[in-house]
């Protein structure tokens, strides 16, 4: 076998590692912009930076496809089919016309009451005064709430987030790397997204032959023009929920309580006015999107930002750079509450703004709410910097707090 040579590149291209925080990656990220708002890497994949550019892609499902299949193998292409975030319309239509039939705004209002619970319930059961943020709350209030929502037991939680964890660990391969393409596809065939997809199967198998109340048994249900959901779409669709509404929002969670403890006079203005977490929710995500970037396939010959883009190129769309803009947000390295980050693109763009999005919103809304009337002060313990996942998600591994209890 020939051994893989890394092609030649400046190093000052190469982004920096983001295992302790974003300090080198926001600087870094305001260089590209400025001198490389769209560039193409060693391996012909290209990075687009800037706010405009990234949303022009997001805003043209035509020629940057979500559909992998444009680029990669048929079978890895095959594990994510009927998942919204990998279609291209028409498919996409249909599927979010039902999918929306079924997960209505009136379902994730109804969601509150529950949500609040499950948060008093976490934080009961948090009785030390110093203990892991994300291991005893970030990490399971929004799976608990989507588990209901699906119908998941409680007892089978832990192997979510066993699956979780692996999730946390997979990063993009070069898909002009033989070896490398097959490594990532035969972790994805017996890893998992496929353990995942084996047991939803078998409960949408279970609701879809005696039906009860709850979002699955209505997706099962739910037709558009006369069309449902083959199995696969629900299964995968399922999947994506779950994903949206766990990983999402215990990453906003925990990187709010980051940033509240980096900016005391903000979390002070959260105490004494409640009615601001909303607008500070939508600066986490803006700051700290989860899903730092997004990956597009483009269909055809095609320009962006003056750079040419053959078909069948890779491209990553930089949200995290997009997010700080300094063309878009004024003074975006600063964490402020009263920017109006809501136009933010951390959950996309156009026809694929995220599915779970409103979901997400919620729990990390209603999460951090129940947070600040718990404790009266919260402190991130810095004895040892906070780690974060290296991979295609932005969240930390591990973030110890101790509390004073309201």
């Amino acid at each position: 076998m020939t051994e893989f040579v890394m092609p030649a590149f400046d190093p000052a291209l190469l982004p920096p590692s983001v295992r302790f925080g974003l300090s080198d990656t926001l600087p870094w990220l305001g260089r590209m912009r400025a001198a490389n708002p769209v560039l193409r890497d060693p391996f012909g994949m290209h990075h687009v930076f800037t706010h405009a550019e990234v949303q022009k892609a997001l805003g043209d499902p035509g020629t940057f496809s979500s559909d992998p299949s444009h680029v990669m193998p048929q079978a890895a292409a095959e594990l994510s089919a009927g998942m919204l975030a990998v279609m291209d319309p028409p498919a996409h239509t249909k599927v979010r016309r039902i999918a929306s039939a079924a997960f209505t705004p009136k379902r994730v209002k109804d969601l509150n009451e529950r949500i609040d619970a499950i948060a008093e319930e976490l934080l009961d059961a948090a009785t030390e005064d110093e203990f892991d943020f994300v291991t005893s709350f970030s990490q399971y209030l929004p799976l608990v709430v989507v588990s209901e929502l699906l119908g998941i037991p409680r007892a089978d939680l832990p192997q979510f987030l066993g699956w979780t964890e692996q999730l946390l660990q997979v990063t993009v391969p070069n898909p002009n790397d033989a070896a490398e393409m097959d490594a990532a596809l035969q972790a994805a065939l017996f890893g998992p997204l496929v353990q995942m997809q084996q047991y939803m199967a078998g409960l949408c198998a279970e609701l879809r032959a005696n039906p009860r109340d709850g979002f699955i048994s209505d997706l099962l249900q739910a037709e558009v023009d006369g069309e449902r959901l083959a199995d696969h779409e629900a299964v995968n669709l399922a999947i994506q929920l779950l994903q949206a509404g766990h990983i999402t929002s215990a990453s906003v969670l925990a990187n709010s309580v980051l940033k509240l403890a980096e900016n005391p006079v903000i979390e002070a203005r959260l105490r004494a006015d409640p009615s601001l977490i909303p607008a500070a929710v939508d600066e986490v995500l803006r700051f700290t999107p989860p899903v730092p970037r997004l990956q597009r396939f483009t269909t055809t010959d095609t320009e962006l930002g003056g750079v040419q883009i053959p078909a069948k190129s890779m491209v990553f769309l930089s949200l995290l750079s997009a997010n700080h803009d300094e063309a878009e947000f004024t003074d975006p390295d600063t964490f402020d509450i009263d920017r109006g980050a809501s136009r933010n693109l951390t959950f996309g763009h156009g026809i694929h703004y995220c599915f779970g999005a409103a979901l997400a919103k919620t729990e990390a809304r209603l999460g951090l709410a129940a947070l600040l009337r718990r404790f009266s002060s919260i402190e991130v313990v810095t004895d040892e910097p906070v780690e974060f996942y290296e991979s295609e998600l932005f969240t930390p591994k591990s973030v110890r707090v101790r509390v004073k209890r309201a």
